[in-house]
Parts: C-alpha cells; sequence; structure tokens
C-alpha cells in the first residue's frame, strides 16, 4: 500500500467513518460530460464522504451522470466556461469546506480547501493540451497550493513532482490514490480475440506509438480495441483490425477487461494510470508503460515498457500474445496486486483532509 505523510493538524483516524457535521462544497467540473480519469476519482470519492449534509457538487454545467452520487446535492449556476465559474460564482456558495479536484481553486475563497493532484502535463506538456486547459490550469495552480490547507496527490511521482516544482512543505501533502472496487473483478467468460486499449485517445496516451506498432506485427493477429473519447490531436480511422468503440458504460467496460487476450496502455505520461489498475482488476493481462504510480501497483502483476519506446513496446506484444502461460500467470496475479488500492480506503483519507482543512483554518 501506498505511504502518507501525516499533518501536524491531524487528530483523528483515517478509519473512522462516522457520519459528522461538515458542509463540503465540491468542484464538480471533472463530472460534467463523460468519466474520464478525474471524472471517475471525483465520483468515487465523494460518493463515500460521511459527512451530513451530503456533499454539495458544484458545477458550471448539468452534471447528466449522477450515478453513484444520487445522494449528493448539486449546485448549477450556468457560466459557458469552467473556470470563469470557479473563479467568480464557485467562492459565493456557502460550506465549510471545498475540495478541488481539478487542483486548482479560487483565488477568492474565503473557506478552507483540500486540493487533489493528478498531474502537471499542461505545464510539462503544454502542446498535448487544448489552449484553454493550459490557460485554466497552469495560471490558478502555484497560487491554488498556496492557500490549499492541505494537498492530496494521486501518486508519490506527483508528490514529488509538488515539492520539487513549487515547493510545497512534505507534511502538507498526503497520497490519496485512485483505486478500484468489488465491480472490477475476473469474470468466466473464455478470452476474447482481441487486444484492448482504455482512454481519451490523443498523443499523451501513445496512441500514436500503439498504432504504429500494431501495423508491423506478424499476422495472424488479434483485433485491436480502442476504447475511448476521442481527444486533443487526434483522429483514428477504424480499420480492418482496428475497431474504435468510443466511450462505454461501466459494465460494458468490465466486460471487456475481462475479455481481452491483452491489455496495452502506452501512455507518455501519467500522474496514476488507472485504467491498467483496473484491468488488473479483472484478470486481464497487462502492458503499461513505467509511468505515474504505474511501476508502484504492477511491477511483477504486468509487462512494463519504457514510454515511448516502440521496439520495448512491440516485443511485449509479440511476447505475451504468444505466450498462453505468461498470460495466464499475469491473469492470475493481477487481482491480488489490484485489491490492495481501494476506494474506500483512498476516501476515508480524503474525508480526514477535509477534516484537517476545516479545523485548521
Amino acid at each position: 500500500m501506498p505511504q502518507t505523510r501525516r499533518s501536524k493538524c491531524s487528530v483523528a483516524s483515517y478509519t473512522d467513518t462516522r457520519v459528522q457535521a461538515l458542509r463540503v462544497i465540491v468542484d464538480g467540473r471533472p463530472l460534467v460530460g463523460s468519466r474520464t480519469g478525474i471524472g471517475v476519482h471525483t465520483a468515487e470519492i465523494v460518493r463515500r464522504l460521511p459527512f451530513d449534509p451530503p456533499p454539495l457538487i458544484a458545477s458550471h454545467a448539468e452534471i447528466e451522470n449522477r450515478n453513484g452520487i444520487e445522494q449528493c446535492r448539486f449546485d448549477v449556476r450556468k457560466f459557458t466556461w469552467g473556470v470563469t465559474w470557479q473563479q467568480i460564482a464557485l467562492p459565493r456558495i456557502e460550506g465549510d469546506v471545498l475540495w478541488g479536484p481539478h487542483g486548482t481553486l479560487p483565488m477568492a475563497l474565503r473557506i478552507p480547501a483540500v486540493a487533489s493532484l493528478h498531474d502537471f502535463t499542461s505545464i510539462t506538456m503544454p502542446t498535448r493540451h487544448k489552449i484553454k486547459t493550459v490557460l485554466s490550469f497552469n495560471l490558478f495552480i502555484g497560487r491554488s497550493l498556496e492557500i490549499a490547507h492541505r494537498i492530496a496527490a494521486v501518486s508519490r511521482a506527483v508528490a514529488d513532482e509538488a515539492i520539487r516544482g513549487f515547493a510545497v512543505p512534505a507534511h502538507k501533502i498526503e497520497l490519496v490514490p485512485n483505486g478500484v472496487d468489488e465491480f472490477f473483478s475476473p469474470g468466466t467468460a473464455p478470452e476474447g480475440d482481441y487486444v484492448l486499449f482504455v482512454g481519451t485517445l490523443e498523443p499523451r496516451k501513445g496512441i500514436d506509438d500503439l498504432l504504429e506498432v500494431w501495423e508491423s506485427l506478424p499476422w495472424p493477429r488479434p483485433r485491436l480495441v480502442l476504447c475511448g473519447d476521442e481527444g486533443w490531436r487526434t483522429r483514428v480511422r477504424a480499420r480492418l483490425d482496428v475497431e474504435v468503440i468510443g466511450f462505454v458504460t461501466r459494465e460494458r467496460l468490465r466486460e471487456l477487461y475481462r475479455g481481452a487476450r491483452a491489455f496495452v496502455y502506452p501512455s507518455r505520461y501519467e500522474g496514476f494510470g488507472l485504467p491498467p489498475l483496473e484491468a488488473m482488476a479483472c484478470g486481464a493481462p497487462v502492458i503499461a508503460t513505467r509511468t505515474g504510480a504505474i511501476p508502484e501497483y504492477a511491477a511483477g502483476s504486468a509487462l512494463l515498457v519504457t514510454p515511448g519506446d516502440r521496439l520495448q513496446l512491440r516485443n511485449a506484444l509479440i511476447k505475451l500474445l504468444g505466450d498462453p502461460e505468461l498470460r495466464r500467470d499475469l491473469r492470475l496475479a493481477g487481482p491480488p496486486r489490484a485489491a490492495l488500492y481501494r476506494w474506500d480506503s483512498s476516501a476515508a483519507t480524503m474525508a480526514e483532509l477535509l477534516r484537517e482543512a476545516a479545523r485548521c483554518a
């Protein structure tokens, strides 16, 4: 399990799950539209926060997918731009403490806050993001880390970046990793005839690397299934052996993980890297890059390659597709390793960070 740093303000146990009175406001922008990585993180944690009244999820647009968070309260104040809403409307909502899952906070905030850090790619890889994403994050992240009472990082790598790049005191940061729950579990269906990728279809996820390597593999080869919304600067054309299926439901995603002959995740950079963890939980043999938290949770239970190294990726695919015993071993190794990362534990840590922020104000 990931190690954590305790704050000097901490007095309660992370295992305290009693319902407590605390008016929690959540910046709900990650929940607008399809739930990708940050959206999943936000929904899975907020649904488990033990506060009365239930957390208030505030947003600039309607949150259509409320699965799992129906018990929460909602406040929608429509703005064209999410960052404008964050800076103008969000500070006016009354509460005791704010959780900013995107990392940035309102500059005029008058209540204590916890900010979550997922990655710094809009700073380190600005050309791989839309300009509005770069501006909304880069302009506010430095000051946000200063005014946040506590900071939650999804991995040790992200925590270290915050310490090195922004001089954030180590005691201010706590690890709140992504997780899986019992829903993602192995199935009984036979192995399918496809290799699976799950994630936003964009350059940062290594889609170009994957397609280039895929075209070089010898025949016969299984289908390549790309599951996820189309992202920044990527247009993937479906071919005879490449199927682009877009965003799918949680139930369909589990089915795809369970039946994959192999799951491949060639991301160039991750703060955490959730899809390989979900795939491991479902018993899929995984190939992934050494980035974010992936080496922390997948070492010894997946084949790991260097980001951007197409030869390593090709060799790993050929090895895994040609070795049924290796696939069987990885199918058995994945679920118990993934079980070490549970949303319940992360939500308990977040609940305590919110309590600490409220107490230390």
